[in-house]
């Protein structure tokens, strides 16, 4: 009684390619993104998937869409997917919040721990939110190959909480994710298991 999961992080985006803190702000994938979403698809090709659930943000619901084309399947949106909200940082450049906010950003970047600086999403909030959707997808999916695709503060949230990693170790303990990467987890018997990467 497991369930197959392959937890995709989004495509690159204008964001992402620009230094922007995205967040909640709906951005588009850049050029680079569109291309990755259209390889990524190809990893799919020979892969039984049953169910898509999305972030509900552009650059999530991009990067699936060649998939869901190609395996001719819909794409279910669920919110609790989204990336963390970056209260009053979000849409702003990366650059220049380290110079306006050197202690809180230099604390982030050590850590990629966010605890309501200037309004943003707990760390702690997102990787709850996180757990309680994939769960719940992963019960209504048992003995079913899926896709989940979301963001990458929001999937590193959510790996801690399932490896029991300190938040404020993420950054040492949590590997890179990459656009459009993919990591395989099992779902069973309500617990998670990081099985391979894509």
């Amino acid at each position: 009684m497991k369930t197959n999961i392959y937890l995709i992080r989004h495509a690159e985006s204008t964001a992402n390619n620009e230094g922007i803190f995205g967040g909640i702000t709906d951005f588009n994938l850049s050029n680079n993104g569109f291309k990755q979403a259209e390889d990524l698809a190809l990893k799919f090709e020979n892969i039984n998937i049953d169910g898509i659930y999305s972030s509900p943000l552009k650059r999530a619901v991009q990067t699936i869409m060649p998939t869901a084309r190609l395996i001719n399947k819909q794409i279910n949106i669920v919110d609790e997917l989204r990336e963390i909200d970056f209260g009053e940082w979000e849409n702003k450049l990366i650059s220049e919040l380290r110079t306006k906010y050197p202690a809180q950003t230099n604390y982030i970047d050590n850590t990629e721990y966010y605890k309501d600086i200037n309004g943003q999403e707990d760390t702690y909030d997102v990787a709850n939110r996180m757990e309680k959707a994939i769960k719940q997808i992963s019960n209504n999916n048992i003995n079913k190959n899926i896709i989940i695709v979301s963001h990458c503060a929001a999937i590193k949230a959510f790996l801690c909480k399932i490896k029991n990693i300190p938040f404020e170790y993420t950054k040492k303990r949590i590997e890179k994710i990459d656009n459009a990467s993919v990591r395989k987890l099992v779902y069973n018997n309500n617990t998670f298991k990081i099985n391979v990467m894509l």
